[in-house]
């Protein structure tokens, strides 16, 4: 269960990804994780480096007409929470509305074209007012990332990406926030989803906590967050129910 790459396999998969910065690979589904291993997963998504270029900005309808809107930096009037720039090395995976890809697959497909579609893949796309709405109907195929329950799941290594409803059904909720551990998460169903890290501050005011989005900007990243703030907006602390502190022994 360890998620300890040998050196050559490293090497192969830098060769696979040529055009993009190495990419970590993270273990594939399971029946439980390890709360290292939920956060070695979660870094990976954080602290992943890729490169885009001007081909993967899109705002407008793919040819499905489904609209996707990239978190580019670069377009006339970008929308809050834009930041990646085509050409220039950036650091954490873009959000993308229902999007589930690990980084490597992630970095694969910025280098592809869309099955069917001939256009090359959009690097993220926000989750706008209107795809809150629309639900799936606007999951994009022609663009990579991931959003916030997407990542959880990865993180926990389920077989599927669960929505920010359905999570809480395969959690025990904390009764106190004191309780938290590294893995565990705060959500509000139906709305959004981070995972806690580590406690900043001994009365536990502030914590660490990785996200996939929406704002300050639109990507897997490490925020500082006040426990007092995120409790005013409705969150709540729960722990999934296959966590555990160390692979049991076989």
């Amino acid at each position: 269960m360890s998620l300890r790459i040998p050196l050559i396999c490293g090497i192969l998969a830098c060769l696979l990804v040529a055009c993009s910065p190495c990419t970590r690979d993270i273990p594939g589904p399971y029946s439980f994780v390890t709360r290292s291993e939920s956060l070695a997963i979660s870094s990976a998504y954080t602290e992943m480096t890729w490169k885009g270029k001007a081909d993967n900005i899109r705002h407008g309808l793919d040819p499905d007409g489904i609209r996707i809107d990239t978190p580019d930096a670069v377009s006339p009037n970008p929308l809050r929470g834009s930041w990646w720039r085509p050409g220039t090395l950036s650091r954490g995976m873009p959000y993308k509305w229902g999007g589930f890809d690990t980084p490597r697959q992630f970095a694969e497909r910025l280098t592809q074209s869309v099955p069917s579609g001939s256009i090359p893949t959009a690097a993220g796309d926000m989750g706008t007012a209107d795809k809150q709405k629309a639900g799936d109907n606007a999951v994009s195929r022609f663009a990579a990332g991931i959003d916030c329950s997407g990542f959880i799941s990865r993180c926990w290594r389920l077989d599927r990406p669960y929505s920010t409803r359905e999570l809480p059904k395969l959690c025990n909720p904390l009764f106190s926030w004191e309780e938290l551990q590294p893995g565990d998460i705060l959500i509000i169903p139906g709305q959004h989803v981070l995972m806690f890290i580590a406690w900043d501050t001994k009365d536990h005011s502030g914590f660490t906590a990785r996200e996939a989005g929406p704002l300050p900007v639109w990507k897997c990243a490490e925020h500082s967050l006040n426990t007092s703030y995120l409790q005013s907006l409705g969150y709540r602390p729960m722990r999934y129910r296959n966590m555990v502190n160390t692979s049991p022994s076989i």
